[in-house]
Formats: structure tokens, C-alpha cells, sequence
């Protein structure tokens, strides 16, 4: 499941994805109000969000955080990966086998698992620019 945190980190980088690749530099406070986030929780998002590379966060007066990659080279999966890559995983068994002991003969193990890797495979070919400009 999609927590809120990655939700509210998808919101964040689609809404810098708007605004242009290091373009134009947009306060936590500003981005909190205008999304509808928390700011605490805003805050801890930045930081992983940073962290990742995906955008970058300078503090003080002028301040703000930015896009760092191009709109096309940010997916949905890079995002919930650098957030919780746990909440779009379908079963723990998926993450370590060692969290079921049946996993090495359970039949539904190896469907999960090829479920996964689609689920995978399609959040990473959906990009920021195609949210940005809807077909």
C-alpha cells in the first residue's frame, strides 16, 4: 500500500517537476501550504528526497528546494523507493524470504513475485513529464 508519505512525496516532486529542473528554487513552508503537507512531515520527506539525489535542498534566506534530475528521469518507483520502498511491495515474503517459512515451496510465492516485478517494471516507466503533460 501507498503510505502517506509517499504520497505526499509523489506531490512534492511532481510539484517541482512543474516548476522546471533547478529552475526555480520553492520553500518547504511554500510547498507545505500549497500541497497540503504537514511541514514536519514535509521536512523528513526533503531529507530522503535529498538524500536520493532527486532534489536538492539549500537552507536559509533565498533558500528552497529544487529539482535535480530532468522530469523524464524521475519515476514513480525511483520516488517510492527513496521513501519506502516497502509500501509498494505486495507480500513481506517478496522483501526476505526469511519472513515466511514457506516461501521456498509455497506456490503462490513465485506468482507474487512475477506480479512484482510488473508492478515494478510499469511505476518505473511512469515519469514525472508525463504527469506534468497528461496525453
Amino acid at each position: 500500500m501507498i503510505t502517506r508519505e509517499v504520497d505526499y512525496a509523489i506531490r512534492t516532486v511532481l510539484s517541482l517537476a512543474q516548476r522546471g529542473v533547478g529552475v526555480t528554487s520553492v520553500s518547504t513552508s511554500e510547498l507545505a501550504r500549497d500541497m497540503e503537507i504537514p511541514f514536519r512531515f514535509l521536512r523528513r520527506i526533503v531529507r530522503k528526497l535529498v538524500e536520493s539525489g532527486i532534489i536538492s535542498s539549500q537552507r536559509g534566506n533565498g533558500g528552497g528546494i529544487t529539482l535535480l534530475l530532468p522530469p523524464e528521469r524521475v519515476s514513480l518507483l525511483s520516488i517510492i523507493a527513496a521513501i519506502d520502498a516497502r509500501s509498494a511491495t505486495l507480500n513481506t515474503c517478496l522483501v526476505d524470504k526469511s519472513n515466511c517459512a514457506r516461501s521456498s515451496h509455497c506456490r503462490v510465492h513465485g506468482e507474487l513475485h512475477r506480479l512484482q516485478d510488473v508492478l515494478n517494471a510499469h511505476l518505473g516507466q511512469i515519469t514525472m513529464d508525463q504527469l506534468v503533460k497528461p496525453e
